[in-house]
């Protein structure tokens, strides 16, 4: 899902740098500056919610996605600035329209 993703997002104009566990994300987020970020709860290592609330501030937007209905993680979530929580599986329009407010509005 990850990989398809990002070939959706390049191909629509977005440079997508990607991660295949929430450890990577989180050195990433420290490296580099990020105007969006999507992100799903459940990663191998770090979940979501954790990376985001260790990255310190301002955070980039951040979209996370989630097959589950974890009510503490989603409060969690809205507690540490998310942009938007998508629920899984998510029309590929919303995501895109998503991601295109959480441009512009970083901007």
């Amino acid at each position: 899902m990850r990989d398809t993703l990002v070939a959706i997002l390049e191909h629509h104009g977005y440079r997508v740098w990607s991660a295949p566990d929430g450890e990577t994300a989180f050195s990433a987020v420290q490296e580099r500056a990020f105007d969006v970020l999507v992100m799903d709860i459940q990663m191998p290592g770090r979940d979501g919610v954790s990376v985001l609330e260790e990255m310190g501030r301002p955070p980039p937007r951040v979209i996370l996605m989630t097959a589950y209905a974890a009510e503490d993680r989603l409060r969690a979530a809205a507690n540490a600035y998310v942009f938007a929580v998508l629920s899984k599986p998510f029309e590929l329009r919303r995501m895109l329209s998503l991601v295109a407010q959480a441009s512009r509005d970083k901007k």
